[in-house]
């Protein structure tokens, strides 16, 4: 029996290796959460050493922040608003990338949002950063980008909301456009509650 022959070493520019290593990690995720990431494992898929890793994220801690990140944006890309003068159409097209990409990305989606106290704080920084920015696109699409502090604070609870029931609800219980039609409307009756009378 021969050996099969060694696979030709790929050379690579820092930025391609830098995506190519948080593209394994993004793809990890599905299967821990990410405090539980094995830079060894990730090296070796890569085909890399431990201390090549090291090259391009200084530390671990640099690395899982880098798959955080890169996570977020991927989710961000998808709940945008639609090119419309329709505030509640700009609303739903946010919520509905969101619950898709949600639904679509289920286990990676848990892993990193439910990191736990395991996780390290400047990556629940960085996701955090994603849910800050959900805030600001859901009063930019209602055209309030200035709303008072309770209607804030209220809106930043009924996206955790979103994001619970993007990640319980079965598809078979509700489709992604029936979530999204409920959950609009349920941001309806928050902000109609906490209007003047």
């Amino acid at each position: 029996m021969t050996a099969e022959p060694a696979r030709p070493r790929v050379r690579r520019t820092a930025e391609e290796r830098r995506r190519q290593l948080i593209g394994i990690g993004l793809r990890l995720l599905a299967t821990r959460p990410i405090h539980e990431l094995s830079i060894d494992e990730v090296a070796a898929e890569a085909g890399i050493s431990r201390g090549l890793l090291f090259h391009y994220f200084p530390t671990k801690r640099d690395y899982y922040v880098a798959v955080a990140r890169a996570a977020g944006r991927r989710l961000l890309k998808h709940a945008t608003a639609p090119d419309s003068d329709d505030p509640a159409e700009r609303l739903s097209g946010i919520i509905e990338g969101f619950v898709g990409f949600v639904r679509r990305r289920h286990d990676n989606y848990v892993a990193l949002a439910r990191a736990g106290a395991g996780a390290d704080d400047q990556v629940l920084e960085a996701f955090g950063g994603v849910r800050a920015e959900l805030t600001d696109r859901v009063f930019a699409a209602m055209g309030e980008p200035a709303a008072p502090p309770p209607v804030r604070y209220a809106v930043r609870g009924w996206l955790a909301m979103v994001e619970e029931m993007a990640i319980e609800t079965p598809a078979d219980v509700m489709s992604t456009e029936e979530l999204t039609a409920f959950l609009v409307g349920s941001l309806d009756r928050i902000l109609s509650a906490l209007a003047p009378r």
